[in-house]
């Protein structure tokens, strides 16, 4: 429930959280204030929570897909963009088109070539603790990011599908879990289309996680174009890391 900016509210909420907490007896307070809002939770028998349920409960009330910092330069120095929504154009924050280092904080986040959303993408997320001091640790040859979006989280258990041939046709395998040579565990090296059924992947065209790679969130890629991908190829796909 949302109230008027010029209001300060105070709300009480039973029986609502995400699962790890079902067990629980808790409540929440949350005030909402302008554009932000603060949210407390009074949990029996469970400590040190409250960060973590505040940001699922954010997420909740805004969609937010968490936040993100990126940075000018290497190691996380000079000037810095501070995100917890997509950005269609990084210039009209004032912010150069260079992106040397980044930190996540929370969520999972695309940094992609070109404004509004397009060319070369790069993953950003939850994996080695959310932090590349470097654009090479993104697979990256250039500092060049002109967009950023959140990727969405879906809950269900992570489960893809490779398909031999567009449309879902031809040999199908089944995904759920990391893979870091695709030739090796699956006699595989491509994928014409792919569904993706829980979670969201990133599939990558070298083996262990190298090259040019691609986020796929929950819905059927009917084409390798479906994705961004101007060829079929894959050597690597993991799990998108939201925590």
């Amino acid at each position: 429930m949302l109230f008027p900016a010029s209001h300060r509210n105070r709300g009480l909420l039973t029986n609502f959280g995400p699962p790890e907490l079902a067990m629980h007896k808790h409540e929440y307070v949350y005030y909402q204030d302008g554009a932000d809002m603060n949210i407390f939770t009074k949990v029996t028998g469970l400590a040190q929570q409250t960060s973590k349920l505040g940001s699922v409960l954010q997420r909740a009330f805004y969609g937010s897909s968490g936040r993100v910092t990126l940075f000018e330069q290497r190691n996380f120095a000079g000037r810095r963009l501070d995100l917890s929504s997509d950005c269609q154009k990084l210039s009209d924050k004032n912010f150069p088109e260079r992106c040397n280092s980044v930190q996540v904080e929370s969520g999972a986040w695309i940094g992609y070539e070109h404004d509004n959303f397009r060319g070369r993408q790069y993953l950003w997320d939850m994996s080695e603790r959310g932090e590349y001091n470097c654009h090479d640790k993104w697979c990256a040859q250039v500092d060049h990011i002109s967009s950023v979006r959140g990727i969405k989280q879906d809950n269900n258990p992570p489960r893809a599908q490779l398909f031999e041939k567009a449309g879902f046709s031809g040999k199908k395998t089944d995904v759920q879990d990391d893979i870091p040579n695709l030739m090796t565990r699956h006699s595989l090296n491509r994928a014409a289309s792919i569904r993706v059924l829980g979670g969201a992947w990133v599939v990558y065209q070298e083996p262990n996680y190298r090259g040019p790679h691609y986020i796929l969130e929950k819905r059927d890629f009917n084409n390798s174009s479906d994705w961004g991908s101007q060829n079929s190829t894959i050597g690597s796909m993991r799990r998108v890391r939201f925590n």
